[in-house]
């Protein structure tokens, strides 16, 4: 089955102004978030197998391979075969990788499982933001995308606490819960989540990768979301190697942790409706700043409660910032190629994550990691000052249009 472009209108029934098919992906989405087991406890269970560290962090690396490889795929898929099949197919690849993982143990043959772990789990964004791209009017896509993002918050801090009480028992109980709760969402998927794909129209078909590569607005975009990113991605990199030159440990970075993720949980949910009257590009200049002053901030923090504030600084920009990124995106991206749009997001994102270590290693070796924290507020006004001009040209743009 497929809609037309205005098929969500009175026919479906909403809550909270959202029609049903979005709440079934939502849930499904919740579901899977709630059985994140892999990705936090995977470095514990390649040592539980006796695999050293040189061996863990190379096994480990594949997960941004897969991810590198996942937008591209993914958003090809979603075009060309359909939204449905592809976040089918890549939910297929994740839950048959989890179980295969609890099954294994060298690291040859854990390898492979990592790899397709990495990248059925990315590969499956594309096409589901495509969905909510497809069945919603543009003015609804920021809260959307928001609710979405709160979704995988609450589920990924749930299931960090429960994957710690199943890995304590059985590895094999916590790899076949992320599978278990993978196939859930594949079922609702199935059965009440419908092909959602525009039917092309024949000039459509012509355009592709070749379109988007052309699309120079839209490069300038993803180059300024790449250097936030790299920013951004510091939580995992830098700031930890902080706390423990600091003279604190992993329970202390756990905290802050927490603290991040109850501070979405809190807040998600209001923002979206209350900032939806601000230009995107002025939210998103406004999320770069406020993410580069709170890394700068642990330049100045020595005590848990100013690791605390610092953290929270750059929390509001992650509430305010990162959920609009995929609604920018799909209103920038035309509608035959949708997917492949919010793949190559997917992609400079996970390019950022590969960027980001190698980056702060080379500062932190060479300056120190106050240098870094410093480069870290001089990229956060830079991404700023370019999200404000590029929303301003996009503001022109549909001006122009309409």
């Amino acid at each position: 089955m497929r809609f037309g472009a205005g098929w969500y209108a009175p026919a479906m029934r909403r809550v909270a102004g959202l029609p049903a098919v979005y709440w079934w992906l939502w849930i499904g989405y919740l579901l899977s978030s709630l059985g994140t087991f892999v990705f936090p406890f995977l470095a514990l269970y390649l040592s539980s197998r006796g695999i050293d560290a040189r061996q863990t962090g190379l096994v480990l690396s594949l997960l941004g391979v897969g991810a590198v490889l996942a937008g591209p795929i993914g958003g090809q898929l979603a075009d060309h075969a359909g939204r449905k099949p592809a976040l089918l197919l890549a939910l297929a690849f994740s839950a048959v990788s989890a179980l295969y993982l609890g099954f294994v143990r060298s690291p040859l043959a854990i390898a492979p499982g990592v790899l397709s772990f990495g990248l059925g789990v990315s590969m499956a964004r594309p096409a589901m933001q495509a969905i909510v791209a497809d069945v919603l009017p543009p003015e609804l896509l920021g809260r959307a995308y928001a609710l979405l993002y709160w979704a995988a918050n609450v589920g990924i801090a749930v299931s960090a606490w429960i994957g710690g009480v199943l890995a304590g028992r059985t590895w094999l109980g916590l790899f076949a819960g992320d599978a278990i709760t993978t196939v859930l969402f594949a079922a609702l998927v199935v059965f009440r989540v419908p092909e959602s794909r525009p039917t092309p129209a024949s000039e459509a078909r012509a355009v592709g990768w070749s379109t988007l590569a052309g699309d120079r607005p839209f490069l300038a975009f993803l180059a300024t979301h790449f250097a936030f990113m790299i920013v951004f991605w510091q939580f995992q990199f830098a700031l930890p190697l902080a706390v423990v030159r600091s003279g604190f440990g992993t329970e202390e970075y756990g905290r802050m942790m927490a603290l991040n993720c109850a501070a979405v949980f809190v807040t998600q949910p209001f923002t979206a409706r209350w900032l939806r009257a601000i230009d995107r590009g002025v939210l998103l200049a406004i999320a770069s700043v406020w993410v580069g002053l709170g890394f700068g901030a642990y330049a100045l923090s020595s005590t848990m409660p100013q690791y605390y504030a610092a953290t929270l600084i750059w929390t509001i920009g992650d509430v305010v910032g990162l959920p609009l990124v995929s609604a920018v995106v799909a209103s920038m991206s035309p509608v035959a190629l949708r997917g492949r749009y919010q793949g190559a997001q997917m992609l400079a994102q996970a390019l950022a994550m590969v960027a980001a270590p190698l980056v702060a290693g080379a500062v932190v070796d060479a300056w120190g990691l106050r240098a870094l924290w410093a480069g870290c507020v001089v990229v956060g006004f830079v991404a700023g000052v370019a999200h404000a001009v590029l929303g301003a040209a996009r503001r022109r743009r549909a001006a122009l249009a309409a």
